[in-house]
């Protein structure tokens, strides 16, 4: 340091004091005094050399004699003690100046002078620049000799942050990268002599100590530790607390026998506690809190989207190591493991203990357990997981409708069975829908082999195949015969498909404001996907949708279902080389023809694909003033009536859930649409398995008579009857006029059997199940903002069920009533919760849960969610609140909590 810098350092602490206090203890700058003591005389300064002079003589002199005049006081000899320094008073209101380099860092630093010593302990640190460049820009203001030292660290780490969490998952990153760069970067900070300073904090954050791993001697106590092991620990205690949050007795399992050594702090014996350096044992302090602050360390490095990677490969390491795997197989209830999602192998097991008894299980328990597991960790990572439970759920929500109708299904009318289909009959499609749906995703990622060993996969095939259908097929069969339905084919209180025009969109033209309709046909849109739209829909609030059925035409094929829903006063069939179906005159066959049959009633027809790429300028020109927009969707039938397509049925499904509700939108959000019509020309069967002998109604040769021969019917005039099929004529299932056309009759085969398999024969449609005629009619119309709030579906409710809420642990469970049902009224809630203390500071984990529990039930609405108390120094008489904030609108409830730790520390 040169003369100047010293001269404009001590001028500085004359702008605050008029006395300064030089100690140059290391007798660094006593030649340079003379010279100093020129360049202050002009300044006006005076200096005394305390050395040579009577304290009390000095002390008369700046306080008596000379109140006005600034004095360096300069000593280059050790303070006295506080009752022998006659100074003493005057040096707590002086300033002091040092020119030693530890001052001088200090003075840069803007710490306290106390700290001198522990800036020598660390030279060889200070000796970089860059080094000492970097702390400055860390530490931060006011800090204090632990925030120096672990900014230090940080600086060594090569962290922007000066938190110990972040230092260690620095660590932890290069771990798994290569255990090797993690030595290298502990290898650093032993240069420094900070790697006790890294150790002390994992002590103090979470109780990390290992028997035999501390060494003492005077001046430290140095941990002997590596990252592996505390990683192994950490890891171990978040997976025994989540085993313990979900009512576990851990203490009594072969579990925590096996892995006790690797549960922080539950290690140490208390034998062995006492053992440990005195300063170490009250670091670990509150042992609840300690492992409190492990569980959240663990949970915000899982959930975290840069250090995720890192987590899942480390994870997979040490429970391989520790055999995870094989150790928790000793749980047998899935409840068990519900809050636990440390290992990979928790989802695994969780999975076949469910998949090995779903009927052991309600419902409520198991789509509970789903849902739980659809938003936490693993199912994010590896989607397979979303498949596995989403089939488990489906397989169950299957068996339960199994159960109720385990007698048959006795019905009193078609009308009656009908109803039922419509209203809970349907979801046995959906349910086989969505379990192979994704049990086909698993195939494509090489999963599902544990739904095919445990015998799932064939029991719902054969189930669905061999009891619903054909129980279902035999039931509607003998009602279609005692009511000769397909003589007179109407149900009463259901509109047939072929009065759609006049009865749903004339009707909305005729009874509302709407000035045009928008009707979306999508090519063999069964009932029950359709279901799947609307309730999508409804749950977005934004539109209402309604949804009914139509009695499909017969047979249930794509001409003469699009045909039927087009305007016309007279509907007529031509037999000829093949059939073909006018509307008033014009055919109805191809996409200008039906053109053309709009035109006529001031409608016009496009296909999906053209009005997704339509700007609103197109969209202007194209639709003009039409009243009504037909808009033709083909994928489910497109794909599942190939050969080579038909097993991406379920799919293709799926895939048409989400494209018409995109159409749907479109049409409201870009073409200023205020009703949307949705409907099909047919529904369809489908089954998994190739199909046998059994499956074919045969016919020797094409029927004489016949006009068109397909899989599930045969068209024409004149044709033979037989107990093994139906027959019938197309203007009574139709509304077919003959006298203006030909009497078209048609052969439909009981069941769900077909007449050939050319062309595929998994994916049919034409005959009369009611998942061919079930024909859906979804309207879906925009509600105004104030409507929006009447009519939408409202988030169900979520409230604690202790008020206030009283917590006695660091980490413990709060009691929530979820108020309503999701159904009909009501929607899932997805809430995010933590505790603040009264100036708003969180003092809690945050933690995410869904509220989607469809019970009426309300004990079966009841919820416990774990929270985890950050920090330590909680009073009883503060009160403290729970934050409730919807993840989607941001909205806050809060309650009243009580923080009452009468025994903080609950195992020393």
């Amino acid at each position: 340091m040169n003369l100047e810098q010293i001269k404009q350092g001590i001028l500085a602490k004359f702008d605050r004091c008029r006395l300064v206090f030089w100690q140059d203890e290391e007798i660094e700058f006593q030649e340079q005094l003379p010279v100093i003591e020129t360049e202050f005389e002009s300044s006006g300064v005076e200096l005394i050399k305390l050395d040579e002079y009577s304290h009390f003589e000095v002390k008369q002199r700046v306080e008596l004699k000379e109140p006005n005049t600034q004095f360096l006081l300069y000593s280059n000899k050790s303070l006295n003690e506080p009752t022998r320094d006659w100074l003493y008073d005057i040096r707590l209101y002086a300033e002091h100046f040092y020119a030693d380099s530890s001052s001088m860092i200090l003075n840069e630093l803007g710490m306290r002078m106390e700290f001198r010593q522990d800036i020598s302990r660390y030279k060889k640190f200070f000796g970089n620049q860059q080094r000492y460049s970097k702390l400055k820009k860390l530490l931060p203001e006011g800090a204090d000799k632990q925030a120096l030292e672990l900014a230090m660290v940080a600086v060594v780490a090569k962290v922007e942050s000066v938190s110990f969490t972040t230092i260690l998952h620095q660590l932890i990153s290069l771990f798994v990268e290569s255990p090797n760069k993690c030595d290298e970067a502990i290898t650093e900070l032993e240069k420094f002599e900070l790697t006790n300073i890294f150790w002390r904090h994992a002590v103090e954050e979470f109780g990390y100590i290992a028997l035999g791993n501390w060494v003492s001697d005077e001046d430290t106590e140095q941990p002997v530790a590596n990252v592996k092991d505390l990683i192994t620990k950490l890891l171990v205690t978040d997976c025994y607390h989540g085993l313990q949050a979900s009512g576990v007795s851990t203490s009594k399992t072969d579990f925590a026998t096996s892995l006790s050594a690797h549960v922080l702090p539950l290690s140490i014996d208390s034998e062995s506690f006492d053992k440990l350096p005195k300063s170490i044992r009250e670091l670990i302090g509150n042992a609840a809190a300690k492992r409190a602050a492990v569980v959240s360390f663990v949970s915000s490095w899982r959930e975290s989207r840069t250090l995720s990677a890192s987590y899942n490969d480390i994870a997979q390491e040490v429970a391989d190591e520790l055999e995870i795997k094989h150790k928790l197989a000793e749980f047998k209830n899935p409840s068990n493991f519900i809050n636990v999602e440390t290992f990979i192998e928790v989802e695994q097991q969780l999975i076949k203990l469910i998949a090995t008894d779903l009927q052991a299980y309600s419902a409520n328990e198991i789509s509970d357990w789903v849902s739980t597991k659809l938003y936490g960790h693993w199912c994010s990572v590896d989607k397979n997981y979303q498949y596995l439970f989403a089939s488990l759920r489906a397989a169950k929500e299957f068996y339960d409708l199994r159960d109720k109708y385990f007698d048959g299904f006795y019905f009193d009318s078609a009308k009656a069975l009908y109803k039922a289909y419509e209203s809970e009959l349907y979801k046995f499609d959906h349910a086989y829908r969505i379990f192979f749906e994704n049990f086909i995703n698993l195939r494509k990622n090489n999963g599902g082999d544990l739904l095919q060993s445990l015998g799932l996969v064939d029991d719902i095939e054969n189930l669905y195949v061999n009891w619903y259908l054909n129980d279902l097929a035999i039931a509607w069969g003998k009602l279609v015969d005692s009511e000769s339905l397909l003589d007179n084919w109407k149900i009463v209180g259901v509109h047939n498909q072929q009065h759609f025009y006049q009865q749903e969109v004339r009707g909305l033209l005729r009874n509302t404001q709407a000035k045009r309709i928008f009707v979306i046909i999508s090519d063999a849109l069964r009932y029950e996907v359709a279901h799947d739209i609307y309730q999508r829909i409804s749950d977005e609030g934004r539109l209402k949708p309604e949804l009914k059925s139509q009695l499909g035409v017969v047979p249930s094929y794509t001409q003469l279902g699009m045909g039927s829903l087009l305007p016309h006063q007279k509907l007529t069939a031509h037999l000829g080389s093949k059939v073909e179906y006018k509307a008033d005159g014009i055919s109805v066959h191809g996409h200008d023809n039906r053109q053309k049959v709009l035109a006529k009633h001031n409608g016009v027809a496009f296909k999906a694909d053209e009005v997704f790429k339509w700007t609103r300028q197109v969209a202007k020109e194209q639709i003009g003033e039409s009243e009504v927009v037909y808009i033709y969707h083909d994928m489910i039938d497109a794909i599942g009536d190939k050969q080579s397509t038909e097993n991406q049925t379920f799919e293709a499904a799926q895939d048409t859930v989400v494209e018409l509700i995109e159409l749907i939108k479109r049409i409201f959000n870009r073409l200023n649409g205020s009703r949307v019509l949705l409907t099909a020309d047919h529904g369809f069967l489908f089954k998994m398995t190739d199909l046998t002998d059994s499956d074919k109604t045969a016919h020797k040769s094409k029927p004489k008579g016949a006009i068109e021969d397909k899989k599930r019917y045969v068209i024409g005039s004149n044709l033979p009857s037989d107990d093994f099929y139906w027959t019938g004529k197309i203007a009574n299932t139709a509304g077919i006029d003959p006298t203006l056309g030909d009497d078209a009759e048609f052969i439909v085969p009981r069941g769900s059997n077909r007449f050939n398999f050319v062309g595929g024969a998994k994916f049919i449609h034409g005959g009369i199940m009611p998942q061919e005629i079930c024909v859906p009619v979804l309207q879906v119309r925009e509600l105004d903002i104030k409507a929006q709030t009447k009519l939408a579906k409202q988030k169900v409710g979520a409230v604690p069920l202790q008020n206030p809420i009283k917590i006695v642990s660091n980490i413990d469970r709060i009691s929530f009533l979820q108020t309503d049902p999701v159904g009909d009224k009501f929607k899932a809630r997805k809430l995010e919760l933590w505790i603040e203390d009264p100036f708003g500071k969180q003092v809690s984990s945050k933690e995410e849960h869904i509220f989607d529990s469809v019970s009426e039930k309300l004990d079966e609405r009841k919820r416990n969610i774990q929270i985890k108390l950050e920090g330590s120094g909680f009073e009883r008489t503060v009160s403290y609140k729970l934050i409730m904030e919807d993840t989607e609108s941001k909205t806050k409830t809060t309650h009243s909590v009580i923080i009452d730790l009468a025994f903080e520390d609950d195992f020393f």
